[in-house]
């Protein structure tokens, strides 16, 4: 059940499947001695908690609630094509007599959920602003939730079918679920606020926190439109307008503002601004050579961006929110770290032994990319040292692959 002391019970369905995982583990003979082949691996278990955590919808709005495996269900229809056209739309998950669902018009006789041939067919009926009325038994009708409906009430969950094979559970503007191809994740965040601000300001020297801040403000408008859209920042906006004029709109550069990012976003093409917010043009086609960072596997606008991003020597930062909601922030933003706290960990691990070398061990294997060429030099010595100890027979050592300087490390990352 969702519950008001928890904001993510998605997540604490996957601790339970852990350790309900873990205590079946315990009851066998010799608990832990053979975890290779008895337990199940991480997919799994985080399957096992995806269908039993979307029973959580029926158990909420129903009054007598019909056990549904409902994850499977959504995974076959979301994989389903209609007349060559893959399902795109909006399911809610609502008892239809709730006095917040405002019908577009009723089935004399309510559709079986358990039909997924049937149900996609209706799903090719659901257009922006018209939705689906389910339970956990039946389709009822078109219709919508009226705005006045509280979120907070936990009795409507509502399905974005985002793309083929491609869907997410949501109660309100909380995501709980997504599920790619039949393997669900639970929601996170990309990146932080806090973060994506002192990366700004890093990549951009010229700019204020404040600049930084409006940025993050736009990416918020971008999240919640319902197409992708991808913004580029450059510290050479201005001559980049001119030089792409023809394979774009320029325009007298004016500060970018939430609404007019929504109108300009409606079009193809990259928004493209400066450092301080000026938006200089938009609609552009960008170009740029291919590089190792592009992938057959992402679409066009994120290949587009990687090449753009990286085909100068200039500073350029590509935010791509992809059509199924994806994002992607170009170059990868990364935490600063402080430099002091990173030498401790290197200092510790140094002079560890087999009893207490795993919380140094842990972190500096965590931040790899801060790490120095004198730094891996000394690790990997400690590495060897820990490594020709001897052992007691029955004693779990963790090995650490030797350490590497990264070629994008420089000194902006540290915090002090």
């Amino acid at each position: 059940m969702v519950g008001s002391s928890s904001a993510f019970p998605d997540i604490h369905a996957a601790l339970y499947a852990v350790l309900h995982e873990a205590t079946e583990e315990l009851h066998n003979p010799d608990p832990g001695r053979f975890t290779r082949r008895s337990m199940r691996d991480a997919e799994e278990i985080i399957r096992i908690a995806a269908k039993d955590f979307l029973h959580t919808p029926g158990l909420s709005i129903e009054k007598r609630y019909m056990y549904t495996d409902l994850f499977d269900l959504l995974n076959l229809v979301s994989s389903l094509m209609y007349e060559g056209t893959k399902g795109i739309g909006r399911l809610v998950l609502v008892d239809p007599d709730n006095e917040s669902v405002d019908f577009l018009a009723k089935f004399a006789e309510p559709v079986p959920i358990r039909k997924p041939r049937w149900v996609r067919k209706v799903l090719q009926m659901a257009s922006t602003g018209v939705v689906i009325i389910a339970d956990s038994e039946h389709i009822y009708g078109l219709g919508s939730l009226k705005k006045s409906h509280d979120p907070s009430a936990q009795d409507a969950f509502t399905i974005d079918f985002l793309d083929h094979y491609h869907w997410e559970l949501r109660c309100g503007p909380q995501v709980l679920i997504r599920s790619r191809y039949a393997v669900p994740s639970l929601p996170q965040e990309p990146f932080d606020k806090k973060t994506f601000i002192a990366n700004y300001v890093r990549l951009f020297p010229q700019a204020l926190q404040e600049d930084g801040l409006h940025l993050w403000e736009l990416l918020q408008v971008q999240l919640r439109q319902e197409h992708g859209s991808m913004i580029v920042v450059a510290e050479d906006a201005a001559s980049e307008a001119q030089r792409l004029h023809k394979q774009g709109t320029n325009l007298v550069p004016v500060q970018i503002s939430e609404a007019l990012l929504r109108s300009v976003s409606g079009i193809d093409g990259t928004i493209l601004l400066d450092p301080k917010g000026l938006c200089h043009a938009i609609g552009v086609i960008l170009d740029g050579d291919a590089n190792e960072e592009c992938t057959p596997s992402r679409g066009s606008r994120y290949n587009s961006g990687v090449r753009y991003a990286q085909a100068s020597r200039h500073r350029r930062l590509a935010i791509v929110v992809s059509d199924d909601r994806t994002i992607d922030i170009i170059p990868r933003l990364r935490k600063l770290v402080s430099r002091s706290l990173l030498e401790r960990h290197v200092a510790a691990f140094e002079a560890a032994t087999l009893d207490n070398y795993h919380e140094s061990r842990n972190w500096l294997d965590n931040h790899r990319f801060y790490i120095s060429s004198d730094q891996c030099n000394r690790l990997n010595a400690a590495i060897t040292r820990l490594d020709d100890l001897p052992k007691e027979v029955g004693l779990i050592y963790l090995g650490t692959n030797s350490f590497e300087a990264h070629p994008d490390m420089n000194e902006s990352y540290f915090i002090d």
